[in-house]
């Protein structure tokens, strides 16, 4: 990897920059507010006082109450190593920097949105297996701003989820690495790992397009995180139905799949009507993820599982 002595600006204007590029959209979520219910005058902040309106208990109550996905444990996860080039872009800067010295260049790739995916395997690599408090076997992932994501393995297999997922959601990845990759059918979050990397990567193109600095043509860059939506989803449904224990015991797991769906739509959404970016194929998928008949199992696991608000902002229904 060619990292040059030169740092960004400062860090601070890095990381405030990369808040901006990775914000979702603002969401409510599916869980019940536990305040009082009386109308006291000292209501706490965000309750609605004696003489509020029929209701507005409730309202408060919805807007205070927790979002699905906003439970996730983040690990702190610093950067290891400097240097940068002003074509990479803040997403690119942040994943080149947080991949341990002692892997080298070995990801690196001359396609930016390639570097972004295959560096970000290498960290999750690092993540997985030296970062790992849980005392069982799990996978890790890194999500930018130096936060890392820890989730047990579940009790299933991965070829397990491919009946969960519908034949109108199997894109052009599903055969490689749902059907293939079988040396990993023993680690379902296998799926997560490649999700988690294609929405980096797709990050990675969004910014460098956002910010002026994509000149290299037509990229199937955010069909990756939206194809892989599906897939983590259809893991989020397999566990459900086969280790329930697990599913209902883990919000670890239920919170990250909330939280990484959200981020990896809202990266489909802002690079999908860029000219570079768009491509009537990635158009229909998502369609299909919102509106198929064979998909509809999917989207009322979700619906059960995040709540009405989560879905209309996730999946704009």
């Amino acid at each position: 990897m060619s990292t040059p002595s030169a740092r960004p600006s400062t860090r601070v204007a890095r990381l405030l920059t990369l808040a901006a590029l990775l914000a979702g959209a603002a969401c409510g979520g599916r869980y019940e507010g536990t305040g009082d219910d009386d109308d006291r005058v000292d209501a706490p902040p965000g309750r609605p006082g004696p003489d509020a309106p029929a209701g507005a208990a409730d309202a408060a109550d919805a807007a205070s109450a927790p979002v699905a996905g906003d439970q996730v444990d983040f690990t702190a996860y610093p950067e290891s190593r400097g240097g940068a080039d002003p074509s990479w872009g803040a997403v690119l800067t942040d994943i080149a920097q947080h991949l341990p010295p002692e892997y080298g260049d070995q990801y690196w790739d001359g396609d930016l949105v390639t570097a972004g995916h295959e560096t970000t395997h290498g960290i999750n690599s690092d993540i997985r297996n030296h970062h790992n408090d849980t005392g069982e076997r799990a996978n890790g992932f890194y999500v930018l701003e130096d936060r890392a994501v820890v989730v047990v393995e579940p009790g299933i297999r991965k070829s397990d989820v491919v009946p969960f997922v519908p034949s109108s959601l199997r894109g052009s990845r599903f055969g490689l690495y749902l059907l293939g990759q079988t040396e990993w059918d023993d680690t379902p979050l296998y799926v997560w790992d490649e999700w988690v990397a294609y929405v980096n990567g797709g990050a990675v193109g969004v910014d460098l397009a956002e910010a002026g600095l994509w000149s290299y043509g037509w990229r199937d860059a955010v069909a990756g995180p939206l194809e892989f939506t599906a897939y983590a989803l259809a893991v989020g449904l397999a566990v459900k139905e086969r280790d329930p224990d697990y599913f209902a015991a883990n919000r670890q797991f239920r919170e990250f799949l909330a939280w990484n769906s959200r981020r990896a739509l809202d990266v489909f959404r802002r690079g999908r009507g860029r000219p570079d970016f768009a491509w009537d194929e990635q158009d229909a998928l998502y369609e299909a993820l919102r509106t198929g008949a064979d998909a509809a199992a999917l989207r009322q696991f979700a619906r059960d599982t995040f709540g009405d608000a989560w879905m209309s902002a996730v999946l704009e229904l």
